[in-house]
């Protein structure tokens, strides 16, 4: 028996790298914490991962769309309107687009291929995340006002 022989894994021995996918309670999770700029990435990420380039793609349009949206509709809630409404409400929206297009816990349990991303990264993420939202958040207001669209 050569010495290449003996580096060679057995033949009954199979790698099989699984692909990482946050489940839905993840997503929404993500989102209440990390802002609507999380759920948009979070969703993305699924859909990447998972190999729907078109819908990815679609999620970052819409996903503009909606964080553009989102700061002047503020404006208009009324002042009594519980400020926690609105992540809950836009976080149950990404928990239920994550079960319906993606994924559902049990599924990704059960698949040989897929596994679930870390807690840990959903934290990071977020907390990077709610950070850009901020930014952005911030940004748009300025533009806004400068354009009378907000008060």
């Amino acid at each position: 028996m050569s010495t290449s022989d003996e580096k060679m894994p057995p033949m009954n021995e199979i790698t099989i790298n699984e692909l990482k996918l946050y489940s839905p309670f993840q997503v929404a999770l993500g989102s209440f914490f990390g802002g609507p700029i999380a759920l948009v990435y979070f969703l993305w990420q699924n859909f990447k991962t998972l190999g729907k380039s078109e819908a990815a793609k679609q999620t970052v349009i819409w996903g503009l769309i909606f964080n553009v949206v989102l700061l002047p509709t503020l404006q208009f809630l009324p002042s009594g309107f519980p400020e926690i409404a609105l992540p809950f409400i836009y976080s149950l929206v990404a928990m239920q687009m994550a079960s319906s297009w993606q994924m559902e816990k049990e599924a990704i349990e059960a698949s040989f291929n897929f596994s679930f991303q870390s807690n840990w990264r959903l934290l990071i993420y977020g907390f990077v995340l709610f950070i850009l939202w901020i930014a952005f958040a911030l940004s748009l207001i300025r533009a806004f006002t400068a354009f009378g669209v907000i008060g």
